[in-house]
C-alpha cells in the first residue's frame, strides 16, 4: 500500500512539473496578460498589434490589438458589448479564405470584464489554420485577442489559448 501510495505521489508531482507555465507581460500602456513560457517576444506578426508573441517550432502565435473607445467614437464607432465588438470584426476576417468557419459565440466574464469569443478555422495556399478569437471590453477599450496555430496543433494549444484568452487586466 505505501508503495502505491509513494507512485500517486510520485506521478501527482512529475505530472504538474511538465504542466505549462505561465508569465504575466505587459502589453500597450495599460494592460497585462499571460503568456506561456514556451512563446517569446516579436514584433513581426501585425503593424498594429500592441503584444506579440510566438513559438516557431510549435506553430504558436498570439497577438493583442487595443481601440481605445474614445477613437472608435470619434470615427462614429459605437460597440454596445464585446459581442457586437466581435461580430463586426469576424465578419470580414479571412473572408476571402476557403473552408473558412466560425464557431458560435460565447461570452463570459474574466477578471470583471465582459468577454466574447469564438473559434475560426480556414484554409490558404500555405496550409489549414486554427485561430481564438476573443475581443475584451473594459471601461476604456475593446481589445482583440487572436491566437493561432496550424490545424493540426489546435487539440495541443487550445487550453493555453483559453488561459491567455481568460487573462486579460488592465
Amino acid at each position: 500500500m505505501r508503495t502505491f501510495i509513494a507512485f500517486l505521489l510520485l506521478a501527482t508531482i512529475t505530472h504538474h512539473s511538465f504542466s505549462q507555465n505561465f508569465s504575466t507581460k505587459s502589453g500597450g500602456n495599460c494592460y497585462r496578460l499571460e503568456i506561456p513560457n514556451y512563446m517569446v517576444k516579436t514584433y513581426n506578426l501585425n503593424d498594429v498589434a500592441t503584444l506579440q508573441y510566438n513559438n516557431i517550432v510549435k506553430e504558436a502565435y498570439v497577438i493583442v490589438i487595443e481601440d481605445s473607445k474614445d477613437e472608435l467614437q470619434s470615427l462614429s464607432m459605437v460597440f454596445q458589448n464585446a459581442r457586437e465588438f466581435l461580430e463586426n470584426f469576424t465578419k470580414d476576417y479571412q473572408l476571402e479564405t476557403q473552408n473558412r468557419t466560425l464557431s458560435e459565440i460565447t461570452e463570459f466574464e474574466s477578471n470583471k470584464n465582459q468577454h466574447a469569443q469564438v473559434e475560426m478555422s480556414w484554409s490558404n495556399e500555405d496550409g489549414h489554420f486554427y485561430m481564438l478569437i476573443t475581443t475584451v471590453e473594459t471601461k476604456e477599450h475593446f481589445y482583440k485577442i487572436l491566437c493561432w496555430t496550424i490545424l493540426e496543433n489546435k487539440d495541443l494549444l487550445k487550453n493555453d489559448y483559453l488561459t491567455i484568452s481568460k487573462s486579460l487586466v488592465e
